[in-house]
């Protein structure tokens, strides 16, 4: 059983999060503008043979806001949530945005974080000078602006593009969609506008943690973050697997839910 929990932090906000299951700590983090919630039907799945902890990032779902959003920021709470949980042997998934923020923690998480998974994950999010695998901020720009005229329109939107391209249309899409959506906040309008201030500032591109076995899975027909992006990572991490996946957009834990859980078990055996 999934159960909803908080955790008070040392400035007394709190954070969110969803746990369940039994067995090593799995951490499950979100992309933007999205919550723990995303990752429901997975959750479902992997809770059998593993402790779930599935944070809020700050400002997201249920989670208070903070007064910055880089992606240390994101970190520092999801650190001291997973000290109050007494998350040790942790194995780490960050998607999308969440993945970023994963690659911020390998260092603080030390010798407790023992595998790590990114998926549809970029050391850089926007376009630049020699970086072709990215968003023009441009685009970026634009979202912002959507997003500051109608919150929800624009998340929703941006929830769809996830799945443009992909071959078949999993049936989980419309049911995450309405969880998402229709049973969780909107981010904080901070958050929202913050987060993507961060997905323009952040360049990951140098940074060189340490030896640790890290699967890398990527949607061929990701239409938010190029393949080549996933690829580079996995050229510049240690131990890393790379696993590019047909057919799959942005988000192929929905789209393509009992094939990527059979990857991801495979993996944390």
């Amino acid at each position: 059983m999934i159960i909803h929990k908080f955790c008070r932090l040392d400035d007394g906000r709190s954070v969110s999060y969803r746990a369940g299951g039994d067995g090593p700590v799995l951490v499950l983090l979100h992309g933007w503008g999205m919550s723990s919630l995303v990752f429901s039907p997975l959750m479902q799945r992997l809770s059998c043979c593993r402790r779930i902890i599935a944070p809020d990032l700050r400002g997201h779902g249920h989670s208070h806001g903070g007064p910055g959003y880089a992606l240390g920021d994101f970190a520092a709470d999801i650190e001291q949530c997973l000290n109050l949980a007494g998350a040790e042997e942790i194995a780490l998934l960050g998607w999308s945005l969440g993945g970023m923020v994963a690659l911020e923690m390998v260092e603080r998480l030390g010798e407790r974080l023992k595998k790590l998974i990114l998926v549809s994950t970029t050391p850089c999010f926007v376009q630049r000078d020699g970086w072709p695998h990215g968003q023009p901020a441009s685009r970026v720009n634009a979202l912002s602006r959507r997003f500051r005229r109608d919150p929800a329109a624009a998340l929703e939107g941006f929830f769809l593009q996830q799945f443009d391209g992909e071959t078949k249309q999993g049936p989980l899409i419309q049911t995450c969609k309405h969880e998402l959506f229709d049973l969780a906040p909107l981010p904080l309008a901070s958050a929202g506008l913050g987060g993507l201030s961060t997905l323009c500032d952040a360049d990951l591109r140098e940074l060189s943690p340490r030896c640790l076995p890290t699967l890398i899975m990527h949607g061929r027909c990701d239409a938010i973050i190029p393949p080549a992006a996933g690829e580079y990572l996995a050229r510049r991490l240690p131990e890393a697997q790379w696993k590019l996946l047909d057919g799959v957009g942005h988000a192929p834990f929905i789209g393509r839910l009992d094939f990527c859980a059979d990857i991801l078990a495979d993996f944390l055996i």
